[in-house]
């Protein structure tokens, strides 16, 4: 089945450049182009597909120019760095961390029109940490190029808060207690030293962030917030443990992102309202021209 898709989404291209009325429009898919390149960004994300994603050019499913937004943490710009978010982060079965990698993938719903798909996709996914098999449904929103590219993408991990709740729970077993806060603190500790190691490692000379493992832990467990559900894109452990897996990729671009400063990715700079608000993308999420006056859509 997935052979039979991919072979769709490349029948998709060709056909989507033909379909462009010019190169400021966009282009105009078919219901079964569209449905084609939504199995093809999932069947990309499941492991170990995910791993030839990650450096990836012209074979990426994403376009050069590519914007993301995922709810709980930020916007992602480019696709170097969307690389690595959206498939180095979910590709390292053997490190410590709170999905793990994904293994299996279901559409539940799906809408298109022209060059924009929307979805929930349930993706099961293997957390080694925890040692369970867990569903998560996400919802995205897909705008394509003319190369069947995607060019933005909106995401929302659906019961992201149940999701890390129901982790925490599974954790008293693991950790022999019954107590909710031991068991984020037990987690805490284990998140931080994996994080230290990564920057003693990977984080040295213009790139150092801690002088010591005991600054490193201190900071983290003593001085920056556990972090909640919607809180992995501001300055908490958490946000830190899921740049701690991208720091293999580009030492010079994500060491700041677990260290103090939080980079501009750990870090409170936005409000509630200033989050709803953002005018972030190129493109308008609503098909055929219509809703011109889009308040996520940048005017700069």
């Amino acid at each position: 089945m997935h052979s039979i898709l991919l072979l769709l989404a490349t029948a998709a291209t060709a056909a989507a450049a033909a379909a462009a009325v010019s190169s400021a429009d966009p282009p105009t898919f078919s219901f079964d182009q569209l449905w084609a390149l939504e199995n093809n960004l999932w069947t990309n994300f499941l492991y170990p597909a995910n791993i030839q994603q990650i450096n990836a050019t012209d074979d990426s499913v994403f376009a050069d120019n590519v914007q993301g937004r995922v709810d709980i943490t930020r916007t992602f710009d480019g696709r170097e760095l969307n690389n690595e978010y959206i498939f180095g982060l979910f590709s390292q079965p053997d490190s410590v961390s709170l999905t793990g990698i994904p293994i299996a993938y279901n559409i539940t719903q799906f809408t298109a029109n022209q060059n924009i798909a929307s979805a929930t996709t349930v993706v099961t996914f293997n957390a080694t940490t925890v040692g369970v098999i867990v569903p998560l449904a996400i919802d995205t929103w897909m705008a394509f190029d003319a190369h069947g590219k995607i060019v933005q993408y909106d995401v929302t991990f659906r019961w992201f808060d149940y999701l890390l709740d129901s982790l925490l729970l599974g954790l008293q077993q693991k950790y022999n207690t019954t107590d909710p806060a031991t068991v984020q603190r037990t987690l805490a500790q284990t998140l931080a030293t994996t994080i230290c190691e990564v920057a003693e490692t990977s984080c040295t000379g213009t790139n150092l962030q801690y002088r010591t493992r005991d600054e490193c832990m201190q900071f983290l467990t003593g001085e920056t917030r556990f972090g909640k559900a919607y809180e992995l894109g501001r300055n908490t452990l958490l946000c830190r443990e899921v740049h701690k897996h991208m720091v293999q990729y580009r030492p010079d671009e994500h060491c700041a992102h677990i260290g103090p400063s939080g980079g501009n990715m750990c870090v409170d700079d936005m409000s509630y309202g200033q989050v709803v608000t953002q005018a972030y993308f190129s493109q308008s999420w609503v098909a055929n021209g219509y809703a011109d006056d889009n308040m996520w859509v940048s005017r700069t």
